[in-house]
């Protein structure tokens, strides 16, 4: 493990509580996984049917991690 990776995780709350879901943006349903406030379902029908907003997420989720970075 490199040092970047222990010290990012020495910075983590401990895992003990259970997941709790959340809602998607998009749809409203609640997710235990939502990557940029989007469920899967979601990710997926915008690849499939929506492929404009899926362009616009992908610029979301670049930025997002391209901030955590900073």
């Amino acid at each position: 493990m490199t040092t970047d990776v222990v010290e990012r995780t020495e910075d983590l709350e401990p895992l003990d509580a259970p997941a709790e879901p959340v809602a998607c943006v998009r749809c409203s349903a609640r997710a235990l996984l939502t990557i940029v406030g989007r469920c899967a379902d979601c990710i997926s029908d915008m690849g499939r049917n929506h492929p404009d907003e899926r362009e616009a997420w992908k610029r979301e989720l670049t930025e997002a991690i391209e901030s955590r970075g900073q």
